[in-house]
Protein backbone atom coordinates (compact mmCIF):
# COMPACT_ATOMS: atom_id res chain seq x y z
CA UNK A 1 0.00 0.00 0.00
CA UNK A 2 1.43 3.35 -1.02
CA UNK A 3 1.81 6.04 1.63
CA UNK A 4 -0.61 8.81 0.66
CA UNK A 5 1.93 11.34 1.93
CA UNK A 6 4.69 10.20 -0.43
CA UNK A 7 5.70 12.89 -2.92
CA UNK A 8 6.83 11.66 -6.35
CA UNK A 9 8.49 14.39 -8.37
CA UNK A 10 10.61 14.57 -11.50
CA UNK A 11 13.57 16.47 -12.85
CA UNK A 12 13.37 18.06 -16.31
CA UNK A 13 16.49 15.97 -16.99
CA UNK A 14 14.01 13.21 -17.78
CA UNK A 15 13.68 15.02 -21.13
CA UNK A 16 17.37 15.82 -21.57
CA UNK A 17 17.24 17.19 -25.12
CA UNK A 18 14.19 19.34 -24.48
CA UNK A 19 13.54 22.58 -22.64
CA UNK A 20 12.59 22.74 -18.98
CA UNK A 21 9.05 23.87 -19.69
CA UNK A 22 8.57 21.22 -22.38
CA UNK A 23 9.37 18.67 -19.69
CA UNK A 24 7.05 20.32 -17.18
CA UNK A 25 4.23 20.25 -19.71
CA UNK A 26 4.63 16.49 -20.16
CA UNK A 27 4.65 15.44 -16.52
CA UNK A 28 1.01 15.88 -15.40
CA UNK A 29 -0.34 13.48 -18.04
CA UNK A 30 2.16 10.92 -16.73
CA UNK A 31 0.86 11.28 -13.18
CA UNK A 32 3.65 13.55 -11.90
CA UNK A 33 2.66 16.86 -10.32
CA UNK A 34 5.84 17.87 -8.47
CA UNK A 35 9.05 19.03 -10.13
CA UNK A 36 12.61 20.15 -9.62
CA UNK A 37 13.67 23.59 -10.87
CA UNK A 38 17.16 23.90 -12.46
CA UNK A 39 18.88 27.13 -11.42
CA UNK A 40 22.59 26.41 -11.28
CA UNK A 41 25.15 29.23 -11.43
CA UNK A 42 25.56 29.98 -15.12
CA UNK A 43 21.86 29.63 -15.85
CA UNK A 44 21.67 25.92 -16.72
CA UNK A 45 18.11 25.16 -17.72
CA UNK A 46 17.47 28.76 -18.71
CA UNK A 47 16.33 29.90 -15.25
CA UNK A 48 18.51 32.67 -13.83
CA UNK A 49 17.23 34.04 -10.49
CA UNK A 50 19.60 37.02 -10.58
CA UNK A 51 17.73 38.59 -13.49
CA UNK A 52 14.28 37.89 -12.06
CA UNK A 53 12.44 40.49 -9.99
CA UNK A 54 9.44 39.72 -7.78
CA UNK A 55 7.04 40.02 -10.73
CA UNK A 56 9.15 37.63 -12.79
CA UNK A 57 9.15 35.08 -9.98
CA UNK A 58 5.38 35.39 -9.63
CA UNK A 59 4.92 34.86 -13.36
CA UNK A 60 7.15 31.79 -13.13
CA UNK A 61 5.04 30.42 -10.26
CA UNK A 62 1.82 31.19 -12.13
CA UNK A 63 3.12 29.34 -15.17
CA UNK A 64 3.89 26.26 -13.07
CA UNK A 65 0.42 26.45 -11.50
CA UNK A 66 -1.21 26.67 -14.92
CA UNK A 67 0.68 23.56 -16.06
CA UNK A 68 -0.32 21.75 -12.87
CA UNK A 69 3.06 21.20 -11.20
CA UNK A 70 4.51 22.28 -7.85
CA UNK A 71 8.25 22.80 -7.21
CA UNK A 72 9.81 20.61 -4.51
CA UNK A 73 13.45 21.64 -4.97
CA UNK A 74 15.79 23.97 -6.81
CA UNK A 75 19.01 22.66 -8.33
CA UNK A 76 21.75 25.15 -7.46
CA UNK A 77 24.77 22.88 -8.16
CA UNK A 78 27.77 24.95 -7.14
CA UNK A 79 31.26 24.61 -5.70
CA UNK A 80 31.24 25.74 -2.07
CA UNK A 81 34.99 26.29 -2.24
CA UNK A 82 34.40 29.21 -4.63
CA UNK A 83 33.14 32.29 -2.77
CA UNK A 84 31.53 33.66 -5.95
CA UNK A 85 29.50 30.49 -6.35
CA UNK A 86 28.54 30.57 -2.68
CA UNK A 87 27.14 34.08 -3.22
CA UNK A 88 25.17 32.75 -6.20
CA UNK A 89 23.92 29.85 -4.09
CA UNK A 90 22.48 32.25 -1.53
CA UNK A 91 20.50 34.02 -4.25
CA UNK A 92 19.14 30.66 -5.35
CA UNK A 93 18.13 29.89 -1.78
CA UNK A 94 16.14 33.13 -1.91
CA UNK A 95 14.58 31.87 -5.15
CA UNK A 96 13.65 28.53 -3.57
CA UNK A 97 12.01 30.33 -0.67
CA UNK A 98 10.02 32.51 -3.08
CA UNK A 99 8.85 29.40 -4.96
CA UNK A 100 7.92 27.58 -1.77
CA UNK A 101 10.45 24.82 -2.55
CA UNK A 102 11.79 23.41 0.73
CA UNK A 103 15.10 22.06 -0.63
CA UNK A 104 18.02 23.23 -2.77
CA UNK A 105 20.25 20.54 -4.29
CA UNK A 106 23.95 21.11 -4.81
CA UNK A 107 27.41 19.64 -4.95
CA UNK A 108 29.75 20.38 -2.07
CA UNK A 109 32.64 20.46 -4.50
CA UNK A 110 33.50 18.23 -7.45
CA UNK A 111 37.10 17.92 -6.21
CA UNK A 112 37.91 14.32 -5.30
CA UNK A 113 40.34 15.35 -2.58
CA UNK A 114 41.00 18.54 -0.61
CA UNK A 115 43.83 19.65 1.64
CA UNK A 116 43.32 20.66 5.27
CA UNK A 117 42.80 24.34 4.46
CA UNK A 118 40.25 23.55 1.72
CA UNK A 119 38.42 21.19 4.09
CA UNK A 120 38.20 23.94 6.71
CA UNK A 121 36.93 26.47 4.16
CA UNK A 122 34.41 24.00 2.78
CA UNK A 123 33.01 23.15 6.19
CA UNK A 124 32.75 26.82 7.14
CA UNK A 125 31.08 27.73 3.83
CA UNK A 126 28.50 24.97 4.26
CA UNK A 127 27.78 26.06 7.84
CA UNK A 128 27.34 29.63 6.69
CA UNK A 129 25.05 28.59 3.83
CA UNK A 130 23.20 26.26 6.20
CA UNK A 131 22.50 29.14 8.56
CA UNK A 132 21.28 31.26 5.66
CA UNK A 133 19.07 28.47 4.33
CA UNK A 134 17.58 27.75 7.75
CA UNK A 135 16.72 31.42 8.18
CA UNK A 136 14.77 31.17 4.89
CA UNK A 137 12.99 27.90 5.68
CA UNK A 138 15.10 25.93 3.17
CA UNK A 139 17.42 22.91 3.47
CA UNK A 140 20.58 22.20 1.47
CA UNK A 141 20.84 18.67 0.06
CA UNK A 142 24.33 17.72 -1.16
CA UNK A 143 24.05 15.23 -4.00
CA UNK A 144 25.91 11.97 -4.34
CA UNK A 145 27.77 13.32 -7.36
CA UNK A 146 31.46 13.07 -8.16
CA UNK A 147 33.50 14.71 -5.43
CA UNK A 148 33.45 14.63 -1.65
CA UNK A 149 29.85 13.40 -1.42
CA UNK A 150 29.99 10.68 -4.07
CA UNK A 151 28.84 7.99 -1.63
CA UNK A 152 27.26 7.66 1.78
CA UNK A 153 30.50 7.14 3.67
CA UNK A 154 32.13 10.29 2.32
CA UNK A 155 28.94 12.32 2.65
CA UNK A 156 28.57 11.19 6.27
CA UNK A 157 32.13 12.35 7.03
CA UNK A 158 31.46 15.80 5.59
CA UNK A 159 28.05 16.15 7.21
CA UNK A 160 29.52 15.17 10.57
CA UNK A 161 32.11 17.94 10.25
CA UNK A 162 29.52 20.52 9.14
CA UNK A 163 27.07 19.40 11.84
CA UNK A 164 24.19 21.56 10.68
CA UNK A 165 20.50 20.53 10.72
CA UNK A 166 19.83 22.32 7.41
CA UNK A 167 22.63 20.53 5.51
CA UNK A 168 21.97 16.98 4.38
CA UNK A 169 21.92 14.73 1.32
CA UNK A 170 20.17 14.36 -2.01
CA UNK A 171 20.72 10.63 -2.48
CA UNK A 172 20.96 9.57 -6.13
CA UNK A 173 20.54 5.80 -6.38
CA UNK A 174 22.07 5.52 -9.86
CA UNK A 175 25.01 7.78 -9.16
CA UNK A 176 26.27 5.34 -6.52
CA UNK A 177 27.10 2.94 -9.34
CA UNK A 178 28.29 5.65 -11.76
CA UNK A 179 30.79 7.30 -9.39
CA UNK A 180 31.88 4.30 -7.28
CA UNK A 181 32.89 0.68 -7.50
CA UNK A 182 31.66 -2.13 -5.31
CA UNK A 183 28.86 -0.24 -3.55
CA UNK A 184 25.20 -1.14 -3.22
CA UNK A 185 22.76 1.75 -2.55
CA UNK A 186 20.80 -0.40 -0.08
CA UNK A 187 23.86 -0.66 2.17
CA UNK A 188 25.36 2.73 1.34
CA UNK A 189 22.27 4.82 2.08
CA UNK A 190 22.13 3.47 5.64
CA UNK A 191 25.17 5.63 6.42
CA UNK A 192 23.21 8.85 5.77
CA UNK A 193 19.57 7.76 5.94
CA UNK A 194 18.67 10.19 8.73
CA UNK A 195 20.16 13.11 6.77
CA UNK A 196 18.49 12.46 3.40
CA UNK A 197 16.34 15.42 2.36
CA UNK A 198 15.50 14.27 -1.19
CA UNK A 199 16.07 11.17 -3.33
CA UNK A 200 16.86 10.96 -7.03
CA UNK A 201 15.28 7.80 -8.38
CA UNK A 202 17.68 6.58 -11.05
CA UNK A 203 18.43 3.06 -12.24
CA UNK A 204 21.34 1.73 -14.29
CA UNK A 205 22.54 -1.39 -16.04
CA UNK A 206 26.10 -0.05 -15.96
CA UNK A 207 28.96 0.43 -13.55
CA UNK A 208 31.47 3.14 -12.76
CA UNK A 209 31.72 5.72 -15.53
CA UNK A 210 29.10 3.98 -17.68
CA UNK A 211 26.20 6.25 -18.69
CA UNK A 212 23.68 3.43 -19.04
CA UNK A 213 20.64 4.65 -17.11
CA UNK A 214 17.41 2.79 -17.73
CA UNK A 215 13.75 2.77 -16.67
CA UNK A 216 13.29 2.13 -12.96
CA UNK A 217 13.13 -1.55 -12.15
CA UNK A 218 15.12 -2.67 -15.19
CA UNK A 219 18.58 -2.17 -13.71
CA UNK A 220 20.72 -2.87 -10.67
CA UNK A 221 19.06 -0.75 -7.98
CA UNK A 222 17.04 -2.55 -5.32
CA UNK A 223 14.46 0.19 -4.83
CA UNK A 224 12.31 -1.65 -2.25
CA UNK A 225 15.42 -2.01 -0.09
CA UNK A 226 16.28 1.68 -0.42
CA UNK A 227 12.72 2.75 0.36
CA UNK A 228 12.54 0.46 3.41
CA UNK A 229 15.73 1.96 4.85
CA UNK A 230 14.42 5.48 4.37
CA UNK A 231 11.04 4.55 5.82
CA UNK A 232 12.74 3.27 8.97
CA UNK A 233 14.69 6.54 9.18
CA UNK A 234 11.47 8.58 8.99
CA UNK A 235 12.18 10.10 5.57
CA UNK A 236 9.49 12.62 4.56
CA UNK A 237 11.09 14.24 1.50
CA UNK A 238 10.39 13.87 -2.19
CA UNK A 239 11.36 10.95 -4.40
CA UNK A 240 12.26 12.56 -7.71
CA UNK A 241 12.69 10.74 -11.02
CA UNK A 242 15.90 11.60 -12.84
CA UNK A 243 15.85 9.31 -15.88
CA UNK A 244 18.82 10.39 -17.98
CA UNK A 245 18.93 7.53 -20.48
CA UNK A 246 21.89 5.87 -22.16
CA UNK A 247 24.79 7.75 -23.73
CA UNK A 248 24.22 8.10 -27.47
CA UNK A 249 20.50 7.46 -27.16
CA UNK A 250 18.36 9.95 -29.10
CA UNK A 251 14.79 9.69 -27.89
CA UNK A 252 11.91 11.82 -29.12
CA UNK A 253 9.17 12.99 -26.76
CA UNK A 254 7.26 9.73 -27.15
CA UNK A 255 10.38 7.76 -26.26
CA UNK A 256 10.94 9.77 -23.09
CA UNK A 257 7.28 9.38 -22.17
CA UNK A 258 7.58 5.61 -22.52
CA UNK A 259 10.59 5.51 -20.16
CA UNK A 260 8.76 7.60 -17.58
CA UNK A 261 5.58 5.53 -17.88
CA UNK A 262 7.53 2.31 -17.31
CA UNK A 263 9.16 3.88 -14.27
CA UNK A 264 5.89 5.18 -12.84
CA UNK A 265 4.28 1.77 -13.36
CA UNK A 266 7.22 0.20 -11.51
CA UNK A 267 6.80 2.61 -8.58
CA UNK A 268 3.14 1.54 -8.39
CA UNK A 269 4.17 -2.12 -8.46
CA UNK A 270 6.39 -1.67 -5.38
CA UNK A 271 3.81 0.42 -3.54
CA UNK A 272 5.66 3.74 -3.63
CA UNK A 273 3.01 5.39 -5.79
CA UNK A 274 -0.73 4.86 -5.53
Amino acid sequence: MADSGTVIAASPNCFLAYSTFTAYGEFPALGIHHVEVPASPGGAGGIVPEVMNADDVQRFKDRLTKIGVTPVSVGIYCNFLDHRQVAAALRRIDFAEALGAPVVVSDATRKLEVDDDEWRRLVNALRYAGDYAADHGVKIALETHGGLTRNGSLAAKLLSAVDHPAVGVNYDTGNIYYYNEGLDPVDDIKLVSEKVFQVHLKDTIGGKGEWLFCPLGEGRVNFPGVVETLKKAGFKGAYSLELEGKRGEDLNLAGHRAVIKKSVDYLRSIGLLA
